[in-house]
């Protein structure tokens, strides 16, 4: 069966995945000029900004979907614990790390 996934954030792109694994074909539409939905960097001035998730929670489910994929996921991605996961800025000079 010939299947179109609209869109390429993380949703779309695991839809993809397990939809080929099961043996449709698969083609995938996207608007912008790149992968990865609200997952992209911006740049602006010298810095770069996350525009969706930075933190995974579920490490697991990209094993998951490459193993569907029949890819080794250490072949493709490096996941890099950080300490703090994020810290915020206040216009007070108050500093808060999560």
């Amino acid at each position: 069966m010939r299947i179109s996934v609209i869109g390429s954030g993380f949703g779309g792109l695991a839809a993809a995945v397990r939809l080929a694994a099961r043996g449709h074909d698969v083609t995938i539409l996207e608007q912008r000029d790149q992968p990865g939905g609200r997952a992209y960097v911006y740049r602006q001035d010298g810095f770069a900004f996350d525009g969706g998730p930075t933190v995974i929670t579920a490490p697991w489910l990209f094993d998951e979907l490459f193993e569907l994929a029949g890819r080794d996921p250490k072949d493709s991605i490096d996941l890099v614990p950080v300490d703090p996961f994020y810290r915020i800025f206040f216009d007070d000079g108050v500093r808060f790390d999560y």
